[in-house]
């Protein structure tokens, strides 16, 4: 026989009733509810009545434990507890979306609520949820508290919500850093925010292990393509055994823009002033003349495939000519842009004699991968790609010779925060949705 020995800090969480031994499937609703929150079972026992079944968990599992069995057996609804970092532009737009589809979610028995929001101006957090139909812009100047993230993974680990996803909608380059004390917390992480993906190697492959470890998701399929499906179609080929053979693509709305501009007959240094002013690019026009962007993007496609690169391994080839300098204020730079028309216009001289056209974007080859600029025939899925549109054209094992094409607006903020907000959709058990 065993020796008896104790065991301290535990509970015992028990469910209750008639006729369970005629109800298939009552022990696997239950340990299902407990494995849902990442709830380890250190023993588990039935009554001799076939009426109780009970299991000892750790004790700071208790009331999760609880909670999470009332939604599973009593179809009360799946929470989704948000703390949104960032406020701007696209986490405005996305604490708009989550406000007018709020009651419809409710119905379909998934209750979402903001819990904490953080700009530049402070923080707010309610664990009940921040009432987003009144003026909580001014509820967080109000405030006087700033923001803090340690403060917010102090809460969760406290209230332990059973669902919270973080949002970074910031273009931080720190926050991502802290992403894995963040899923250690507990959370979930959605984000549009590439910085994190396109990391060191070794972080990129942290970030995966430590998800998997807490139970948590890291989902970032507005990363590359903003509001259009390429990180998720591109994760079920590989899942399922395809492979990437080549890939081109203009995942730049700004270089889309201007490069398309040059099929019109406008001159370079025209097509990138409209484009500054249409605020397609960003203040400096030189951050997407560069292609740092697209090489983050590319990177990120890249390691999806499974290739193990870093972005010093991406090769840079400049748009510009090697004799044209790009310091300078953005006024200067501006100014100088004219003198190399004519190397754009001779460029594209030569290639409407030929029958192409000119863009910017990136390829994969190899295992190699380069931005720059690319000359395509009519017969290429990017020939007529342009006004501001994004596409990804993947050649894979399977999708050849004809390669599968994803095309569209991969920009504004409104796609990419219903891109976000079906990142956050992702973190429900969608079997306990009516």
């Amino acid at each position: 026989m065993n020796k008896i020995s104790v065991e301290e800090g535990t509970a015992i969480v028990s469910i209750v009733g008639d006729n369970m031994k005629k109800n298939c499937g009552v022990a696997g609703k239950f340990l299902d509810s407990l494995s849902s929150r990442g709830i380890n079972i250190k023993a588990i026992a039935q009554g001799s009545s076939e009426r109780s079944i009970s299991v000892v968990i750790s004790g700071e599992d208790g009331d999760t434990a609880v909670r999470s069995a009332h939604i599973f057996f009593f179809n009360t609804a799946q929470p989704v507890e948000v703390f949104a970092f960032g406020a701007g532009t696209i986490g405005g737009a996305l604490l708009e979306q989550i406000r007018d589809q709020h009651d419809k979610l409710l119905s379909q028995n998934i209750d979402i609520k903001v819990c904490a929001i953080s700009t530049l101006e402070g923080m707010i957090i309610d664990s009940n949820g921040i009432d987003l139909t009144g003026d909580w812009r001014q509820k967080i100047r109000d405030s006087g508290k700033k923001t803090n993230l340690d403060e917010i993974l102090d809460f969760v680990r406290e209230a332990k919500p059973l669902n919270p996803v973080f949002v970074d909608c910031t273009a931080s380059y720190d926050l991502p850093e802290r992403y894995l004390d963040i899923l250690r917390a507990g959370m979930s992480i959605a984000t549009p925010n590439k910085r994190a993906n396109s990391m060191s190697m070794d972080f990129y492959k942290k970030l995966r292990a430590v998800a998997n470890e807490n139970h948590c998701r890291f989902l970032y399929e507005t990363n590359v393509g903003a509001g259009l499906p390429i990180i998720d179609t591109l994760q079920n080929l590989f899942k399922s055994g395809d492979r990437l053979t080549g890939f081109n693509g203009i995942m730049s709305g700004s270089l889309s823009y201007i490069f398309g501009k040059l099929d019109e007959g406008k001159s370079f240094s025209e097509a990138v002033r409209e484009a500054k002013e249409l605020r397609f690019t960003e203040p400096d026009p030189r951050d997407d003349l560069k292609g740092t962007d697209v090489a983050r993007k590319a990177l990120i496609i890249a390691r999806e495939a499974g290739m193990s690169l870093e972005l010093s391994d991406i090769k840079m080839n400049s748009i510009f000519p090697d004799d044209f300098k790009i310091d300078g204020t953005v006024e200067e730079f501006m100014n100088r842009l004219p003198e190399i028309d004519s190397y754009f216009e001779e460029k594209m001289k030569n290639l409407r004699a030929a029958g192409k056209v000119l863009r910017m974007g990136a390829s994969i080859k190899d295992g190699k991968v380069s931005v720059g600029m690319l000359e395509v025939g009519a017969g290429d899925p990017l020939f007529g790609v342009k006004g501001g549109e994004n596409a990804f054209v993947f050649e894979t094992a399977r999708y050849t010779p004809i390669p599968l094409t994803v095309r569209g607006y991969g920009a504004g903020a409104g796609v990419t925060a219903a891109g976000v907000f079906g990142d956050i959709m992702r973190t429900v058990s969608f079997n306990l949705a009516n």
